[in-house]
């Protein structure tokens, strides 16, 4: 890491932006690989878990925390989690968590989904994100972090998420732009689907969302996950699916994405015939 230093120090102009600003755009990809390993060093995380991920949002760059980064903080400072309330608000589900340091310091946060007409285990899995929100928020803010959780970062539109070592932008946003993609493309005529997508009960999406998830399993490379993601089928179930539906597939997609990062496809890999992901994927 000194090395990174040495070569590629912060310039005075940089330091100023970002020490006023918290916007870490300035930094270079070695200049950002050693912000992050301090960072580690001076809360005692381990670095080589991914504790922390750069996002870049409405002009700025600022690092956010990922779930290793609190449960770490949590083992690290002895920290112990109380769910104190849970309850909606119109189409909110709202839930208190409550966290206390070995000391006896205590601090509140909420953490809020929506639930909507969400059903059976669409409802279950967004009950259980809040809470998992509101653990995460609980336990930055009790250390004193004011970063967001990945959990809200989720959330926001046009946000572009990268490791420290990535050297672009582009390729840790190229899921939200595919699924975004997809989104825009107007469905298939009905006489032309083998089944019309709305017509799907939430058992039939979950066996389809299954299929997807197979289709995907089979591939080895970045662009044939790109290729399933712009098949038609896919961009009929984002573009008509219930809203749990097309978050399942972007999550698929974004999964799959992170398993082929942009700067290993240099290598030799194994060829892969996905002719069959369409069909898999259209149930």
């Amino acid at each position: 890491m000194s090395d990174i230093v040495n070569t590629d120090p912060v310039s005075p102009e940089a330091a100023e932006h970002i020490l006023g600003t918290g916007d870490l755009s300035k930094l270079t990809t070695h200049q950002r690989v050693e912000y992050y390993a301090a960072v580690c060093r001076s809360m005692g995380l381990n670095p080589l878990t991914r504790p922390f991920r750069f996002m870049s949002f409405q002009g700025q760059t600022v690092m956010y925390a990922t779930r290793d980064c609190t449960d770490q903080l949590r083992q690290l400072r002895k920290i112990s989690i109380a769910i104190t309330d849970k309850h909606l608000d119109g189409d909110l589900f709202i839930v208190t968590a409550q966290a206390t340091t070995a000391d006896g310091r205590r601090d509140e946060d909420v953490g809020a989904v929506t639930i909507g007409k969400l059903m059976g285990e669409a409802r279950a899995n967004a009950t259980m994100k809040a809470m998992t929100k509101a653990k995460r928020r609980v336990t930055l803010s009790i250390c004193g972090l004011g970063m967001l959780s990945e959990d809200e970062v989720e959330t926001l539109p046009g946000a572009m998420t990268f490791a420290h070592d990535a050297t672009s932008y582009r390729d840790a946003d190229e899921p939200h732009r595919a699924v975004a993609a997809a989104a825009t493309r107007p469905p298939r005529k009905v006489e032309e689907q083998t089944k019309p997508t709305t017509e799907r009960t939430d058992g039939q999406w979950k066996i389809w969302l299954d299929k997807l998830r197979a289709a995907c399993d089979v591939l080895y490379r970045r662009d044939e996950v790109v290729e399933v993601a712009n098949r038609s089928s896919v961009g009929d179930a984002i573009s008509t699916g219930p809203e749990w539906v097309q978050r399942e597939i972007a999550a698929i997609l974004a999964d799959n994405y992170a398993r082929f990062p942009a700067e290993d496809e240099t290598g030799d890999l194994p060829e892969v015939e996905i002719a069959g992901a369409e069909k898999m994927a259209s149930g």
